[in-house]
């Protein structure tokens, strides 16, 4: 079966982007216009892997892994930040909130596929 990827991000553009690369590798993948968005469609859909942009508005990326982290259903969930928010603060910030990798943007396409290939490999 198919792993389903989930793409939190507020720019259409990026999410239309990782979203062809993970295809190009067999993923399903969905997205979702912020953290509000992205909780309603993981409440539809078993998700195996987040990828997060840390700026979305109604609720950010801090704030969506941090939701995810206190839930038991997604505790375990590997989350990816994708973020053009590359400060050390930032990253250390991300990592706090339960982030398991952090990619900044623009972003390789290799690099994205790998990382997330990691977490997926059964």
């Amino acid at each position: 079966m198919k792993k389903v990827i989930l793409v939190a991000d507020d720019s259409s553009t990026v999410r239309k982007f990782v979203k062809f690369s993970l295809q190009l590798k067999e993923f399903d993948v969905i997205t979702a216009e912020d953290g509000m968005d992205a909780l309603e469609k993981m409440s539809q859909t078993k998700v195996d892997l987040a990828i997060v942009d840390l700026n979305m508005p109604n609720m950010d990326g801090y704030e969506l892994i941090e939701t995810l982290r206190g839930s038991e259903d997604y505790e375990d969930l590997p989350v990816v930040i994708l973020s053009s928010e590359g400060s050390e603060a930032a990253i250390a910030r991300g990592k706090e909130a339960g982030a398991d990798a952090y990619m900044n943007k623009p972003f390789d396409v290799n690099r994205l596929q790998y990382t997330v290939a990691k977490f997926l490999d059964d």
